[in-house]
C-alpha cells in the first residue's frame, strides 16, 4: 500500500498548522502506515478543494475524516477496532464538536482576530506562501472569504466576545469529558485522541495572545494530552523547533 499525503508545511512546531491535516498525519502514525509526504504549494487540487488528501495506490481520496474511516475499514480497523458501539458514537460527537463548531473560533482566531491584525496576516501569507505583489495582495482576499465563509456557518454573525465563549464553551466540555484519562477511551489512543490533540495544540500553539487559547491553557489535563500525543507520534519535533515558521 502507497500512500502520499498532501498537505502543508510545517509551522508553531506542529507537523502542521491545519488541525485536520495533523489529524490524518497523527492517524497514519498511530496506524503504523508508511506514508510519504507532499507540500501543497498553490492551488489545492483535491476534490472537496482542501486539505488533506492522499492518494493511495494511484488513487485520490478526499476529506481526511472519510480517508480515515476507509483506512480502518480495509485493514481490520486498527486504531478504533477495540471501542464499543457506546464509545464510537460518544467519539464521532466529540469529533463533530471540534470539527464542526470549535473549528471555527479557531479558524476566528487564526485568520481573523481583530485584536492582532499583524499577527492574523502574517499568518495568511504564511499558509498561503506567495511573495511578492500577490503576497501583498492575495491574503487580505482569502481572509475575506474565510470570513465569509464563518459568517455563512452562523458563528461569525456574533460578536467577537460571543465567538470566543462559545469556542471556550467545546473547550471546557472537553477538559471535564477527559478528565484524569491519559487517553480517550483505554489504555491506548484512538481516533480521538488524534483529532482532541489537533485541535487542542493547534490552539495552544499559536504564538500570539488570544480568549480561547487562554481559556484552553488553564485546562492543564487537555495540554498535556497535546504533549504526550507529540511526543509519542511526533518524537522528531518534541525538542526541536524543526516547522516553526516566523510570521512576519
Amino acid at each position: 500500500m502507497t500512500i502520499v499525503l498532501h498537505q502543508f508545511a510545517p509551522m508553531f512546531g506542529l507537523p502542521n498548522p491545519s488541525p485536520f491535516c495533523l489529524k490524518l498525519e497523527t492517524y497514519l502514525r498511530m496506524a503504523g502506515f508508511a506514508y510519504k509526504v507532499e507540500t501543497i504549494k498553490g492551488r489545492i487540487k483535491s476534490a472537496t478543494g482542501k486539505a488533506p488528501h492522499i492518494e493511495l495506490d494511484g488513487k485520490m481520496f478526499s476529506d481526511s475524516g472519510l480517508i480515515i474511516e476507509h483506512l480502518e475499514r480495509v485493514n481490520g480497523h486498527p486504531v478504533d477496532g477495540k471501542l464499543t458501539l457506546a464509545e464510537r458514537a460518544q467519539s464521532l460527537a466529540f469529533q463533530r464538536l471540534m470539527e464542526e463548531h470549535l473549528y471555527q473560533a479557531a479558524v476566528f482566531a487564526r485568520w481573523l482576530d481583530p485584536d492582532h491584525p499583524a499577527e492574523t496576516s502574517g499568518y495568511a501569507r504564511a499558509v498561503i506562501g506567495l511573495k511578492g505583489l500577490l503576497g501583498k495582495f492575495i491574503p487580505p482576499l482569502v481572509q475575506k472569504n474565510v470570513k465569509k465563509s464563518i459568517w455563512h456557518h452562523g458563528l461569525g454573525r456574533h460578536p467577537t466576545e460571543t465567538i470566543w465563549k462559545l469556542g471556550i464553551d467545546d473547550v471546557t466540555a472537553l477538559g471535564h469529558w477527559l478528565g484524569a484519562r491519559l487517553w480517550c477511551f483505554g489504555d491506548k489512543p484512538t481516533v480521538m485522541d488524534a483529532v482532541q490533540f489537533a485541535f487542542i495544540a493547534s490552539i495552544v500553539r499559536t504564538p500570539w495572545d488570544f480568549p480561547l487559547k487562554a481559556a484552553t491553557l488553564k485546562h492543564r489535563n487537555l495540554v498535556d494530552h497535546s504533549e504526550r500525543m507529540l511526543a509519542k507520534y511526533f518524537p522528531e519535533l518534541t525538542n526541536s523547533n524543526l516547522g516553526v515558521t516566523p510570521l512576519a
